[in-house]
């Protein structure tokens, strides 16, 4: 690992060094995340089966590990005053924040669930376009302007930085937030997600369930694990895609 880098983020060169109530991400993930897993199992349990919403929670949270590749490529370092996971490895950004799981939960099923509302609004009021014309419309906008409150306003207030700008961005005396790169890769990123998990075939169910043969398995616990696993591989294997285009950016600039 570049030792230079590596001190950048353990000392965080007072930037994100004394962030404003870490705690309320923090703390604050867990417990939202715990509240919604319990909603999705109450639900599981009256209906024996996983609504599409649950099964983007638990993808999402599934993706966490992913983050840390693509932030080291993205130059993004988080506030050492996290509580970290205890964790050094190559081409990873240093400061592994413990609660990533539970934010990428809860981070992913809010701005999924408002894509897929949107979508099908607009499906239903221009029936005559095109899924893919309508998913751009929504996806890309709407992952651009959501990263912007959420990670900007965490940059603004210390909780974590970009050490590298690529082109304009906000900047505060606690950190640094982007407004083309990494943002723009990442919609791109939300956009193609969104057209593989609103992808359905002619009876209605997704596409990406295809790959375990859920959509042919009998109703049931059986069915219920290979729909998980179905959308944990697909939303993994479509982020591992951006996290490693994040990777070999940085490769690129350095070499």
């Amino acid at each position: 690992m570049n030792t230079m880098w590596l001190q950048i983020g353990h000392d965080a060169d007072g930037a994100v060094a004394n962030p404003l109530a870490p705690w309320v991400f923090e703390i604050g993930s867990v417990i939202l995340w715990l509240v919604i897993a319990l909603y999705f199992f109450r639900g599981y349990q009256r209906s024996g089966s996983l609504s599409k919403y649950a099964l983007i929670f638990i993808g999402a949270t599934s993706m966490f590990w992913l983050e840390f590749p693509a932030d080291w490529g993205a130059f993004l370092v988080y506030s050492p005053r996290f509580a970290l996971f205890p964790i050094e490895l190559p081409f990873t950004t240093p400061n592994k924040p413990m609660f990533m799981p539970a934010a990428y939960g809860w981070y992913f099923l809010a701005i999924y669930s408002l894509i897929w509302f949107l979508v099908d609004k607009l499906r239903a009021a221009k029936p005559d376009w095109s899924r893919v014309l309508v998913v751009l419309l929504i996806a890309a906008p709407f992952f651009y302007v959501w990263n912007l409150m959420v990670e900007g306003f965490s940059a603004l207030v210390g909780w974590w930085t970009y050490y590298e700008v690529f082109g304009p961005a906000l900047h505060s005396t606690r950190g640094t937030y982007p407004l083309v790169f990494p943002v723009v890769p990442f919609a791109v990123y939300g956009v193609a997600e969104a057209l593989v998990l609103t992808w359905k075939d002619q009876n209605g169910l997704h596409m990406l369930e295809h790959i375990t043969g859920a959509h042919k398995a009998t109703a049931g616990t059986g069915k219920e694990l290979r729909r998980v696993a179905a959308w944990v591989i697909t939303m993994n294997c479509i982020f591992a895609l951006f996290s490693l285009s994040m990777v070999l950016f940085r490769l690129a600039m350095e070499s």
